[in-house]
């Protein structure tokens, strides 16, 4: 994927690729920054706001010829509330359990707006995002590069702000100063944030992977879920 982005998109450079001992080994330019602090007060926020939006800008049209869509890479990971709804988790909030039916029912739908011919990150939070010495933001770690719409990666962002620290309410201000996020429909976004919601309450739950990482990644999940839905719940109004 480095290999074909545009030579001045905010993303690290490939530089070697080859196999030893039966790996594939993809070898990157080092980005030397630190890590973007999303805290409410920071510059940083309007920062990535602005390169998400410059990015997406830079990587549309997509410029790899075979990629999957949005649909296919981010729909089979971002769900739960349907399978909650087989068999309610009894540590559920009391509004999820109450509103299992409206969330379940609603977690597919923004599929319907995600076609579109940007190529999509589909993972963005603080740790994949990088600010070097002049300012410049860069989004890291494309593990799920996709074919999709530009509002994806600027949507996604906003759980992400609220565990920061902002209001759902701050936050979705915040993210909407994108103008990727401005093309999104309205009903796209509430679907959006249900799903994310659904992935983050069903992850959290399942047993941690070996190794201290492990339960560090589900406490990590917790606290997204609850992020997440506390947006969904300033979405509905409730």
């Amino acid at each position: 994927m480095a290999a074909s982005a545009p030579a001045d998109a905010a993303l690290p450079r490939l530089v070697w690729e080859g196999r030893e001992s039966g790996w594939r080994v993809v070898v990157f330019s080092a980005v030397r920054g630190r890590h973007v602090d999303l805290a409410p007060g920071s510059g940083d926020v309007a920062a990535v706001i602005s390169a998400l939006d410059a990015l997406a800008g830079d990587l549309t049209p997509c410029p790899l010829i075979s990629v999957p869509t949005a649909g296919e890479v981010l729909a089979p990971v971002l769900h739960g509330w349907s399978s909650m709804k087989k068999q309610p988790p009894q540590e559920l909030t009391p509004w999820a359990l109450d509103n299992l039916e409206r969330l379940s029912s609603l977690e597919k739908g923004w599929t319907d707006h995600a076609d579109g011919d940007t190529l999509t990150h589909g993972d963005v939070r603080a740790d994949q995002l990088l600010i070097d010495a002049r300012e410049r933001v860069w989004l890291v770690d494309w593990a799920h590069p996709c074919r999709g719409a530009a509002w994806i990666d600027a949507v996604e962002l906003v759980p992400h702000l609220v565990m920061a620290g902002h209001t759902p309410e701050v936050a979705e201000k915040k993210a909407a100063g994108s103008a990727r996020f401005a093309s999104a429909p309205g009903s796209a976004v509430d679907s959006f944030a249900v799903a994310a919601a659904g992935y983050w309450t069903r992850a959290c739950r399942q047993a941690p992977p070996p190794g201290p990482g492990g339960v560090r990644l589900r406490a990590f999940q917790a606290r997204a879920a609850d992020a997440a839905l506390a947006w969904v719940r300033y979405r509905f109004r409730e």
